[in-house]
């Protein structure tokens, strides 16, 4: 029954005393009349006859024991049941470190998106300012030729100034995000990331499973209920534990060591053998107690594994929406920034040829610029609701 191992110990005690109860034997008062009528018959002095009587104190003085003991349960329903309790909640333990091992590999995708994201930001933002810088370039030229007004170049220094701060603001939000993806990875939080010029730069083409096929897959592979599952087998044995607790527990001890008075290990030597039985008998119903509790806390942990259950498979659900919805927004970004660039070739070449006006071409420019950025969010969110409806269906 699980692991009958004995327990042996070492222990050694010097004792000193003084006083208390003793015990009179008067030796001397006993046999020094014997010894003397003893020694005139044999005509000699062959028995002592000056014995004194004994005063023995029931505490030992100068007495030391130095021993080892092994105690080797016979048997004993506690160990087998506290032993395959302890087995799965090693494996709670286990899968407590699995699941947050799944968690953190989808933070990690998540922030490393966000850092992609804010990268792809801040680099449009440098395409705009290129862009507004040329305009101004125009408009100077314009101007000096008298095909347009002053108020042209200032328009385009303004759209230039509204693109310095949206850039800043940018900048800030990817020093943030290489912070965060740093600390994830537990590394120093000015680490340079390096880039995957594979992500986000085509339209994905992405078929999701049946939601209700990743539920059950998720229900299968979530280590959150399969810790619950092994927490579920500890509280299982602990029932089985109180239900036997009637049973007797039986238990050899051996003691082998050294003990007399004085350190004088000559002739202190002992050994002890004894075979222990202890039957609790009655205890004032704390076992029926101890019992019904532990049923009760079994009930407890199906009731919570049961909702777990329920709220990973809406994980799942909720996720599955949320990346069709982020998979519909990609595909009508990527659409809008092919319109938004054609659209903004076309006033551009227009307005050169001056054929339209500065305010269309900062329209389509503004036009092209908000596409872009959707496109580029769009993306990198569609990728993190990917990582998270992945993490949801357990397959990190």
């Amino acid at each position: 029954m699980g692991c009958l191992c004995p327990a042996v110990t070492f222990s050694s005690s010097y004792t000193l005393a003084a006083g208390g109860r003793s015990i009179q034997f008067p030796v001397g008062d006993l046999l020094n009349p014997v010894y003397s009528t003893l020694n005139m018959l044999l005509e000699n002095q062959t028995f002592p006859t000056d014995l004194e009587n004994v005063d023995e104190q029931f505490l030992p003085h100068n007495f030391q024991e130095t021993k080892v003991r092994v105690i080797q349960p016979l048997f004993n329903s506690d160990i087998y049941y506290n032993y395959q309790a302890n087995k799965s909640l090693i494996k709670v333990q286990e899968a407590s470190r699995e699941a947050y091992r799944q968690e953190l590999i989808k933070d990690i995708k998540t922030a490393y998106f966000n850092y992609l994201k804010a990268a792809e930001l801040v680099k449009i933002y440098q395409e705009t300012r290129t862009l507004l810088e040329e305009i101004i370039r125009v408009n100077q030229r314009l101007v000096e030729h008298n095909k347009a007004t002053p108020d042209a170049i200032s328009r385009a220094e303004y759209e230039l100034a509204k693109i310095d701060q949206e850039a800043a603001y940018a900048e800030q939000q990817l020093q943030t995000a290489q912070a965060y993806v740093n600390f994830l990875i537990n590394q120093p939080l000015e680490t340079e990331i390096e880039i995957d010029t594979n992500l986000g730069t085509d339209q994905i083409s992405h078929t999701l499973t049946d939601v209700s096929e990743m539920q059950a897959n998720a229900v299968d592979s979530r280590w959150e209920l399969t810790q619950l599952e092994y927490a579920d087998q500890a509280t299982q044995q602990n029932v089985q534990r109180n239900k036997f607790q009637f049973l007797p527990k039986a238990f050899l001890v051996l003691d082998g060591g050294f003990q007399g008075y004085g350190y004088d290990f000559g002739n202190q030597e002992f050994a002890l053998g004894q075979v222990s039985l202890q039957w609790d008998l009655f205890n004032g119903l704390q076992k029926r107690a101890q019992y019904q509790q532990a049923k009760i806390d079994r009930e407890i942990l199906s009731q919570r594994k049961e909702h777990t259950t329920r709220q990973i498979q809406l994980q799942v659900r909720q996720n599955w929406y949320q990346l069709k919805a982020a998979e519909a927004v990609l595909k009508a970004n990527f659409k809008g920034v092919k319109t938004a660039q054609t659209t903004f070739n076309l006033i551009h070449k227009k307005y050169l040829n001056d054929q339209a006006s500065l305010l269309e071409l900062m329209d389509a420019r503004t036009q092209l610029t908000q596409s872009k950025l959707s496109q580029v969010i769009s993306n990198y969110d569609y990728l993190g609701k990917q990582a998270e409806l992945e993490w949801a269906a357990g397959g990190n």
